[in-house]
């Protein structure tokens, strides 16, 4: 009856059901009784406990092909009927324990091949914390699954898709006492998949009667834009993984000319740096929500002076603020140099103030000076590898490179 309501009301194409329990001679029944005229599938032969994960789904709205299943997840491709987009589609129960759960890592590594540069998102029940704030108590040190967890996360380069409601997803439910509380539940989504479905979010809704929280990934109508060209936030320079990117990406082997190779290596360098980007979130409204939760958290100490919780919880805020103003800092430099108001200044001023009759004829000594054959010589001379230094170096550490020349020298270098 859960089920059918949460497909009703959320008005719900696709639904997935975990930790069933239903044994598989009596999937038919079950999945009719719950689906109606809906199409549905399960992992139930992969398991000799019950059926772990069952999927059910509108026909009218998805063509839906099962690409590879295990105990631990199903790995869907999804089509929609109107208008033939596709997106691969991962549901996943993990074991409890993390030795169990090395399989599942290692299954989504592989299937990260498989799907290369197009929209993947993964969601599901990982049963481990991925960051210390995902457990409301217990110890502050980071266990050898949520490494492993946070190793496979990296691997496959996904992210937490937006998500609104409930943090904790999983609850314990003593019968005395306060339980814990921890995110175990995720909806991830590689950059392809964020960058084609930008307005996607996961909606945790409350628990009412179970011990997990409902998840609604919410996909509205992609519109169709041209694709925008890659440009560079340069406070990802200051990041712990930058580095780690661009050493990983530059190192990697690549045949043909040095121009080619440069190249071919950027390019490799686009989607790893777009997802740490996207990573970062909205810079603004990271800044005015921890602005926020530092006004609330110094209120509460202001009422309870002696509370070492909240001082913890000050300093750490404190902390995350700090980092996001210097990221925002960063980023709005790029686009607001102390020149550029001059620049358009001094532009119209000239334009505005010039006088005289305009002409479209050009002039007879429009061109009257020719480059003399030695000074055209030495314009295609030889570059030396000092010159491209210092060129690169005179380059302001806000800007970007815009002089052809300097491109072409900087690529010799490279491939040195």
């Amino acid at each position: 009856m859960e089920v059918r309501q949460a497909v009703k009301d959320y008005n719900l194409s696709l639904c997935a059901i975990l930790e069933s329990h239903v044994d598989v001679d009596k999937l038919g029944k079950v999945c009719k009784a719950v689906f109606r005229s809906w199409d549905w599938t399960s992992n139930g032969g992969c398991y000799d406990k019950g059926t772990r994960i069952i999927i059910g789904w509108n026909p009218a709205i998805f063509d839906v092909m099962i690409l590879a299943q295990s105990s631990q997840v199903m790995h869907l491709q999804l089509v929609f009927k109107l208008d033939k987009r596709m997106v691969f589609c991962s549901i996943v129960y993990a074991d409890n324990y993390y030795v169990s759960r090395r399989e599942l890592w290692h299954h989504l590594s592989m299937h990260k091949v498989l799907i290369a540069d197009r929209p993947w998102f993964i969601m599901g029940d990982f049963n481990s914390a991925l960051n210390i704030e995902d457990k409301s108590m217990g110890t502050s040190s980071v266990s050898i699954g949520m490494r492993e967890f946070q190793a496979c996360v990296d691997d496959i380069e996904v992210f937490n898709i937006n998500r609104t409601c409930i943090h904790f997803t999983w609850n314990q439910k003593p019968n005395k006492g306060v339980g814990l509380l921890k995110k175990i539940d995720r909806v991830m989504g590689n950059t392809p998949f964020v960058a084609e479905y930008p307005n996607s979010v996961a909606m945790f809704k409350p628990y009412r009667l179970s011990d997990h929280c409902p998840c609604i990934l919410s996909i509205p109508e992609a519109m169709k834009m041209k694709p925008k060209s890659f440009k560079f936030a340069n406070f990802l320079v200051f990041k712990p993984e930058f580095v780690d990117i661009v050493q990983k990406h530059w190192g990697t082997n690549v045949d043909g000319v040095h121009q080619f190779r440069v190249v071919k290596k950027l390019r490799l360098l686009k989607n790893p740096l777009r997802s740490l980007l996207f990573k970062q979130g909205n810079l603004h409204k990271k800044v005015e929500r921890l602005r926020t939760r530092l006004d609330v958290i110094q209120q509460n100490i202001d009422q309870d002076p002696l509370n070492v919780d909240l001082r913890a919880e000050e300093s750490s805020t404190s902390c995350d603020l700090q980092e996001a103003l210097l990221d925002e800092e960063h980023f709005l430099k790029k686009s607001e140099g102390d020149m550029v108001y001059k620049a358009f200044v001094q532009h119209y001023e000239k334009f505005f103030g010039s006088q005289g009759d305009t002409s479209l004829e050009p002039a007879p000594d429009l061109f009257p000076k020719i480059l003399s054959h030695n000074v055209a010589n030495h314009m295609v001379r030889h570059v030396m590898e000092e010159e491209v230094k210092k060129a690169m170096f005179s380059i302001g550490n806000d800007k970007a490179l815009g002089q052809m020349d300097i491109r072409r020298r900087f690529s010799k270098v490279l491939g040195l």
